[in-house]
């Protein structure tokens, strides 16, 4: 997976996870409980390996956005 964010504003996320299926990327959300109040992650994935993530990631940075490949938790 990719984490990408977590983001107080939903229309945020909205528009973030347009961007990102217009590159070709799945994405997905979770909630967060935050000290500073809920917070949505954004999340690309999943993929079958590490290289597929990493040219995802290549994919997304050519739009502007940005993240970190992490293992499967």
């Amino acid at each position: 997976m990719i984490l990408i964010g977590a983001f107080v504003n939903a229309e945020n996320v909205k528009q973030l996870q347009s961007k990102i299926s217009a590159a070709g990327v799945n994405s997905y959300t979770e909630v967060l409980d935050s000290p500073d109040g809920k917070k949505t992650r954004v999340r690309a994935g999943p993929f079958p390996n590490r290289e597929a993530a990493e040219r995802a990631l290549e994919q997304l940075k050519k739009i502007g956005v940005t993240g970190v490949v992490a293992g499967r938790q």
